[in-house]
């Protein structure tokens, strides 16, 4: 592992040590799922509430070590690697952000909590700025088999994939902008605005990609 991976490996077995930390002052069953509403909709104890959300936080960590070295076109990481690096950071922080927030929300009570970090807000706003985010980058992941947009046509031809995944860019772009706005609103207008525009993004982009690799055999 290079130094960045033991920088993240800390920081990923630290949220282990945060949650033991504060296991005394955690209630028995902690909250795990809300609904579209913010309500809390699924309780686990305290001993897996604090386990589940680093545990799958280290099984992606080392999920990303391998995927390079079994990809058949594991070449084309190192083209892409410093874009790799900042894709794994987010994943990571964005899943040590809401196990940090699972555990704010099981030490308070719901009249304790600001608005700003309410289920109903913040999550739906974490998940637009992460897809945001991702889109800022999708352009510059070189074509693999495990990261980016993964159909036949742009794993069949380096142009369809480059031409896919720079409108894909832009539509991740966009996609986040809405639920970020989406956010604000809370409820069933949340959830519209951030998943309607990604699945619609999703089919456009698939559809794009046959249409580029079609024009290309012509």
């Amino acid at each position: 592992m290079k130094k960045m991976d033991w920088i993240l490996l800390i920081f990923i077995l630290s949220t282990f040590g945060i949650g033991f930390i504060l296991y005394s002052q955690l209630p028995e069953q902690i909250p795990m799922h809300w609904n579209i509403s913010g309500e809390v909709d699924r309780y686990e104890d305290k001993l897996m509430g604090i386990l589940v959300m680093p545990g799958m936080n280290l099984v992606f960590f080392v999920l990303f070590l391998v995927l390079p070295k079994i990809d058949p076109r594991k070449e084309n990481f190192q083209k892409f690697g410093q874009v790799y690096t900042i894709f794994r950071w987010m994943i990571h922080l964005f899943l040590a952000i809401l196990y940090f927030l699972t555990l704010y929300h099981a030490l308070k009570g719901p009249e304790e909590i600001p608005s700003f970090l309410r289920i109903s807000f913040i999550v739906p706003f974490l998940v637009s700025l992460l897809i945001l985010l991702i889109g800022n980058y999708l352009g510059k992941i070189k074509d693999n088999y495990f990261i980016g947009i993964r159909t036949p046509w742009t794993l069949s031809s380096k142009t369809v994939w480059y031409k896919t995944h720079r409108v894909a860019s832009k539509l991740f772009v966009l996609s986040g902008i809405l639920g970020m706005i989406g956010s604000f609103f809370q409820g069933t207008i949340s959830f519209i605005l951030l998943l309607v525009p990604l699945f619609a993004s999703v089919i456009y982009i698939t559809i794009y990609s046959y249409i580029a690799y079609r024009k290309e055999q012509i």
